[in-house]
């Protein structure tokens, strides 16, 4: 198999695997957040609707929005399939304070 043929295969590892779904998840909450915060600022801004005629527009409006986002998110999905992804984990070191102190008086 040639360079060029080992970065084009879709890699299928259970790593692999799961870091794409976790960057999915980790997507699809963000792009979530997005537009359910931009309803919250519309609906704050313009205040609770005052009529009923109002309310049913507001309605109307957020579900054409939440429509959108969502439409957005599957195909954010489909494109990130095309992708290999290997998650990074990231690892803290706690060291205890009279470790540190005992090292700078050496």
């Amino acid at each position: 198999m040639g360079h060029l043929e080992k970065h084009i295969e879709k890699k299928i590892d259970n790593y692999s695997i799961g870091s794409r779904q976790k960057l999915k998840a980790a997507m699809r909450h963000k792009v979530k957040r997005t537009f359910v915060g931009a309803l919250d600022a519309i609906e704050k801004e313009l205040g609770v609707p005052a009529s009923k005629e109002n309310e049913e527009l507001f309605k109307k409006l957020r579900s054409k929005i939440l429509s959108i986002g969502n439409d957005q998110i599957r195909n954010m999905e489909v494109e990130l399939e095309r992708y290999n992804v290997e998650f990074i984990p990231y690892h803290v070191t706690f060291i205890p304070l009279d470790k540190i102190e005992a090292a700078e008086g050496e």
